[in-house]
């Protein structure tokens, strides 16, 4: 049997992405708990609510980040 190459490949440096997203969801979340309990006393999903804001904006912000390099590598 004969070696299989694959055509799909994942970008090169996407380790230092993945790595920097994780720490920015767990950063996202801490802060978002901790804004929604204090100013979300009552709770009734507003916490939740600030959790999820916190991981978006760390969703967001690593993907941003990702596609700028990944523009830069392609221009190459």
């Amino acid at each position: 049997m004969g070696k299989e190459s694959s055509a799909w490949k994942l970008p090169d440096g996407i380790e230092d992405h993945v790595e920097s997203g994780l720490i920015k969801m767990v950063i996202g979340a801490a802060a978002g708990g901790v804004i929604g309990t204090v100013m979300f006393r009552s709770g009734k999903g507003a916490r939740a609510a600030s959790v999820a804001a916190g991981v978006g904006v760390a969703v967001g912000s690593t993907y941003e980040r990702f596609m700028v390099d990944y523009n830069k590598q392609s221009t190459k």
